[in-house]
């Protein structure tokens, strides 16, 4: 009777033990390349090591539902001499950095909203993640400072060959005109108040392809072959500048597609933006909740008041 006891025991031990790793692969999405990718494994190293974690809040708020609604701020150039579409003045910025505080947001990095769906850390009740598209210097050159003085975290989205222009051509650090370059990236990693994302190496144009669209006659293959280099390339560049690769993406032009995504996903990328107006509700566990994260654009006409009254409307 002993004997079978212990093998009892055994063999539950070796039961809970298996369920326990189903869970775990049910969680946890593998980063091993897909056909025509690298095998680099920079993607499973940033998720291991691309800064994920995020501190717990003492107080445990929302851990019993375990969803937070995120708003996602979308901007382009901050310029003293415009405002439009997608431009504001540094005075604008600075007031939005104000406002978002006095409406109660507290901005969050990409890799703090991607630590909090997988279940490795929380978010506050009003997360905000700032967005910086195509890697303008007056991003850093305007914003940078403004971060600093409010505490506040953003998130920038460089293009590979716009950066890799203002680097060789030694043409840069002109807030008017230039892009940031590898070095500047290393800075702003640097400064504890910026994360570095990806915006594609070279699709962001309107033609051949339409950002990271399928061209026409184009096979799956060779699309997706193409896709994966591009992507690797600016992974390999972003590790070499900032010691990390990129953990989110931001489709340029918001064109996106689940091949694109599939690609994406072999690099690493867990975080994905598009151009959809809204917010997102994520939701622990369930990595759904990052592949179409909607961002509201900031329009130089809107106030600062008026901005954070929509991200209100729209969270309701």
């Amino acid at each position: 009777m002993r004997e079978k006891v212990k093998l009892l025991g055994v063999w539950t031990g070796a039961v809970i033990a298996l369920c326990a790793a189903v869970f775990a692969l049910v969680f946890v999405r593998t980063d091993a390349p897909t056909a025509g990718a690298p095998a680099t494994g920079s993607g499973a190293e940033a998720a291991a090591d691309g800064g994920v974690s995020a501190e717990t809040r003492e107080d445990g708020q929302g851990d019993a539902d375990g969803e937070r609604t995120l708003a996602v701020v979308m901007y382009h150039n901050i310029l003293k001499s415009s405002k439009g579409t997608y431009t504001v003045s540094p005075a604008q910025f600075e007031s939005d950095l104000a406002a978002y505080v006095a409406a109660g947001y507290e901005t969050v990095f990409p890799s703090e909203v991607i630590a909090f769906v997988c279940g490795e850390g929380d978010l506050p009740e009003k997360p905000l993640l700032i967005t910086f598209d195509d890697g303008r210097y007056n991003n850093m050159y305007y914003g940078l400072p403004l971060l600093e003085k409010y505490g506040a975290k953003a998130a920038f989205y460089p293009v590979g060959a716009f950066s890799a222009f203002s680097t060789d051509s030694g043409d840069h650090s002109n807030p008017n005109y230039s892009h940031l370059t590898w070095a500047q990236m290393g800075e702003l990693a640097a400064s504890g108040h910026v994360e570095l994302g990806s915006h594609s190496y070279n699709m962001h144009r309107y033609s051949p392809r339409f950002g990271v669209a399928r061209m026409k006659g184009e096979s799956p293959a060779a699309y997706r072959r193409a896709l994966a280099e591009d992507t690797g390339r600016m992974q390999d560049a972003l590790l070499k500048a900032t010691g990390t690769p990129a953990l989110s993406y931001a489709y340029p032009f918001g064109e996106y597609s689940e091949e694109a995504e599939a690609v994406l996903r072999a690099f690493g990328i867990k975080l994905f933006l598009t151009c959809n107006e809204g917010v997102t509700t994520l939701k622990r566990g369930d990595a759904d909740t990052l592949t179409h994260v909607r961002r509201v654009n900031r329009d130089g006409a809107l106030t600062s008041a008026g901005l954070t009254e929509k991200l209100d409307i729209l969270r309701k």
